[in-house]
C-alpha cells in the first residue's frame, strides 16, 4: 500500500498530529515513525516505508532542521525521486539537505492563513495522479464499453504492468460475466464480496450486518471500515497467468436499488462512502477503471465525480456521437468543476469503410457542432477496429478469467491488428493520464 512518508523532528508531535489528521480526513493514506523510535528494526521499517511513499510531506522545524534522521530521510527520498512537499511549522533557520534540497520550493507552511488546505490539496492532486481513475462511459448502450473496459486495459496491464482493478459499475454486470460465468458472480454478490460494499456496510464488513442487497427499501448510512482489496477483488490472473495484477471487483443487479431511492440525504452520505473508498483503493493500485450503465443515474454522477478521466467509446455513426454529446452535457451541468474529469473519446469497431468516412470527418472537425463541444480535439488518435474477435463471450466452463482477454490469446486470423489496436489505444490512454 503507497502512503504519503512525514518527515518530523522529535518535537513535532503537535504539529505531526495536525498535518496527519488533515491528510487522512482528505483520504489519503499517511505514514511516520513513531517520535522517539530507534532501533535496527524500526530503521527497516522507516526504509521500507520511505521506499513505498508516492510522495513525502517534510515538516520543516527547527527540531527536524537538526535531526540526522530526518536528513537522512529526505535524502534517500530525493535519491529515489520521490516528490517532496516541504512544509514549514516554525521560523527555523534552514541548513544542509534542507537547506540544499527544499528552499527554493518552501512556499507555504502552518502559519499561513489556508496553507495547511494547500498542502493537503498539492498532496492530494499528487496521490491522485499516482492512481488515476478512468471512467469507460458513453450515454447509449452497445458502444462497447464492456469490450473497451476489458480488453483495453487488460492490454495496459499485460504490456504497461501496475496493479490495474477494474470495477463493474453496471447493474447488469456484463464486465463481470465476462470473466466469470453466472453462479460464480452470484456467489459473490451474495457474500457482498462484490461493488454493493463501496457504498453501504454490508456483510463484507461485519458478519452481523444485513446485506444491502436485500434491503430495497432502505439505505444505511452506518459507516464501515474500507475493506482490504483482498477482501472485496477477485484476482484475475491465477491458474497459470502470465503474471501481473489484474483485479475486478463484480458487479451486481441490486446497485440499481439507488435509482429508486428518494432519500437525497442518505444518498448523499452513500455517494461519499463510495469516493472514500475509490480514494482508498487508490493506494493499493495503479489504475482503477468503471465500467459503467448508459443512463444518468446516482451512479453515473458517483463514476463521474470519482474519476480522473472518463473514456468515451464511440462508433462512427450519428447514435454513438448523440450518446457523447449527452454526456458531455452531464458533465458540464451536473458535475462540479473542481472534481469535473477531462473527457477523451474514443471510436471503436471502425471498419476500413467506416473509417475513410465519418471517422475522417469526426477528425478534420465536421461533426463538432452536432456533438457541441470540441470532438476532433477530443478524439484520441487510435481507433478499435470492427472484428469477430472483439464480440464479448461468455467465459468456457472451468475457463481461467485471464483466457478472456485477447492480448493473452494466440494466433487467430486478424489476431495480431486487434492485440496491436489494443496495445496502441493503452498506450496512448497511459501517456494522457500519467502526463505532469
Amino acid at each position: 500500500m503507497s502512503h504519503a512518508f512525514i518527515v518530523h523532528g522529535p518535537k513535532d508531535v503537535d504539529n505531526l498530529l495536525q498535518v496527519h489528521e488533515a491528510l487522512r480526513r482528505a483520504g489519503i493514506p499517511v505514514w511516520y515513525d513513531a517520535p522517539g523510535a530507534d532501533t535496527e528494526e524500526s530503521r527497516a521499517t522507516i526504509i521500507e516505508a520511505i521506499d513505498k511513499a508516492f510522495a513525502m510531506v517534510v515538516l520543516v522545524s527547527a527540531s527536524s532542521v537538526r535531526s540526522r534522521e530526518a536528513q537522512g530521510q529526505i535524502e534517500r527520498a530525493i535519491a529515489r525521486g520521490t516528490t517532496i512537499f516541504p512544509f514549514r511549522t516554525d521560523n527555523a533557520r534552514l541548513s544542509g539537505v534542507f537547506k540544499k534540497e527544499l528552499a527554493n520550493s518552501l512556499s507555504y507552511g502552518l502559519m499561513d492563513e489556508g496553507g495547511l488546505e494547500k498542502l493537503t490539496s498539492d498532496v492530494r492532486r499528487r496521490y491522485r495522479r499516482k492512481c488515476p481513475v478512468l471512467s469507460v462511459m458513453n450515454l447509449k448502450g452497445g458502444v462497447g464499453k464492456t469490450t473497451i473496459t476489458s480488453q483495453v486495459f487488460g492490454a495496459w496491464q499485460a504490456t504497461i504492468g501496475g496493479r490495474v482493478l477494474l470495477i463493474d459499475l453496471d447493474p447488469q454486470y456484463n464486465l463481470t460475466q465476462t470473466f466469470f460465468d453466472m453462479e460464480a458472480a452470484d456467489k459473490s454478490a451474495i457474500q457482498d464480496k462484490s461493488v454493493i460494499s463501496l457504498f453501504e456496510r454490508s456483510r463484507l464488513h461485519a458478519s452481523d450486518a444485513t446485506s444491502p442487497a436485500e434491503a430495497w427499501s432502505s439505505l444505511s448510512i452506518e459507516p464501515f471500515p474500507a475493506p482490504d482489496p483482498d477482501d472485496i477483488a477477485h484476482s484475475l490472473m491465477e491458474e497459470g497467468a502470465p503474471g501481473g495484477v489484474l483485479d475486478l471487483i463484480s458487479g451486481q443487479f441490486e446497485i440499481s436499488k439507488y435509482a429508486f431511492a428518494t432519500d437525497a440525504a442518505a444518498l448523499a452520505a452513500i455517494r461519499e462512502n463510495f469516493l472514500r473508498m475509490i480514494d482508498h483503493l487508490r493506494s493499493s493500485y495503479d489504475l482503477i477503471v468503471f465500467d459503467t450503465n448508459p443512463n444518468a443515474t446516482f451512479l453515473t454522477k458517483c463514476a463521474l465525480e470519482a474519476s480522473d478521466r472518463v473514456i468515451a467509446p464511440m462508433h462512427p455513426d450519428m447514435y454513438s456521437l448523440r450518446g457523447v454529446k449527452l454526456l458531455n452535457l452531464v458533465l458540464n451541468e451536473q458535475i462540479a468543476d473542481d472534481v469535473r474529469p477531462d473527457l477523451s473519446v474514443l471510436f471503436n469497431r471502425v471498419s476500413k469503410n467506416e473509417q475513410s468516412s465519418f471517422e475522417a470527418d469526426a477528425r478534420n472537425g465536421a461533426h463538432d457542432q452536432r456533438a457541441g463541444f470540441k470532438l476532433s480535439e477530443a478524439l484520441l488518435q487510435h481507433a478499435i477496429p470492427k472484428s469477430g474477435h472483439l464480440t464479448v463471450k461468455a467465459p468456457e466452463p472451468d475457463q481461467a478469467p485471464w483466457k478472456s482477454l485477447i492480448i493473452h490469446k494466440g494466433r487467430g486470423g486478424g489476431l495480431k491488428a486487434v492485440r496491436e489496436a489494443l496495445k496502441a489505444s493503452a498506450g496512448e490512454i497511459h501517456q494522457l493520464v500519467m502526463a505532469p
